[in-house]
């Protein structure tokens, strides 16, 4: 990379979208000692202290703010707003992905990896509530309406009897509070993204959240797309001069047990995501 590129760069890592690919082109272009989470991670970090530096707001912000280190590339699953609370000006990147294709790609991921969702049909994991309001339902729309404010509250969708406890109340080396054994035997997977992911599941998306959604993807440096993720690194090399040549795709889908109705359930219920997609697919145009 050439030495005169000072840019801190925030790339936006939407769920779902090519990230984990993109995340090669990243480590080719950046030392590790310059890029977030890896620089403050220990080589042997343990999952959930990897997740909460790549997903939990607060801890992404304190640790930016507070520590002297010479990172230039930040990626996480964080919604847009945590721009406003960063000390720092970041070249903001972003990419999106056709909601119905996201989704389905989102299903076979917890099919594949939650214990709770092993062996079922995406249908029925599709009416998770949990986890359809948090991580499908208008999802990226969610992401870039959310305030500052809300990216960092610990509210969460209401949905638990007894309700989680406050993250303070989870202690490393000390037994699972109590009210959290429910989740546990649900599966892991919900309890370690209810104590760190933002509260998306909480909000509900209207005509007015979609505006604003389209105001802040406006307003970032660089949008791309999923579907042309070619053009997003062809402006990356011209641009910014980063070397984006051979982009593996590492996380190949298989659609062949998907049937039509959910397609197009998908569709209909994620109205204000598909906006949000021809929005990007204008910017990116």
């Amino acid at each position: 990379m050439p030495s005169s590129l000072k840019q801190k760069f925030l790339f936006i890592h939407v769920m779902k979208t090519g990230g984990t690919s993109f995340a090669d082109i990243i480590q080719r272009n950046f030392a590790r000692n310059e890029r977030y989470p890896d620089a403050v991670l220990s080589p042997g970090a343990i999952m959930a202290d990897s997740m909460e530096a790549y997903i939990h707001v607060p801890r992404v912000v304190e640790t930016l703010n507070s520590t002297d280190h010479d990172i230039r590339m930040v990626s996480g699953h964080v919604p847009y707003a945590i721009n406003e609370l960063l000390q720092q000006r970041f070249t903001t990147l972003t990419l999106l992905r056709d909601p119905v294709s996201r989704t389905l790609s989102y299903l076979k991921h917890c099919r594949k990896y939650h214990v709770e969702h092993q062996g079922m049909k995406l249908e029925a994991i599709y009416e998770d509530r949990w986890f359809y309001e948090t991580f499908i339902h208008n999802y990226q729309t969610k992401l870039f309406a959310m305030s500052s404010q809300e990216v960092q509250a610990e509210k969460r969708l209401g949905d638990m009897s007894p309700p989680l406890p406050p993250r303070s109340a989870f202690v490393a080396g000390e037994p699972v509070p109590g009210a959290a054994e429910t989740l546990l035997e649900k599966g892991s997977a919900r309890l370690a993204l209810e104590l760190f992911s933002a509260s998306t599941g909480v909000i509900e998306v209207d005509e007015t959240r979609l505006q604003t959604a389209k105001d802040n993807l406006s307003a970032m440096d660089l949008v791309g797309t999923t579907e042309h993720i070619d053009r997003f690194l062809q402006t990356l090399s011209e641009r910014f001069e980063w070397n984006t040549e051979s982009l593996p795709h590492r996380n190949p889908g298989d659609d062949r047990d998907i049937s039509k109705a959910l397609y197009q359930r998908i569709a209909i219920d994620n109205q204000f995501d598909m906006a949000l997609y021809e929005h990007a697919l204008n910017l990116t145009s």
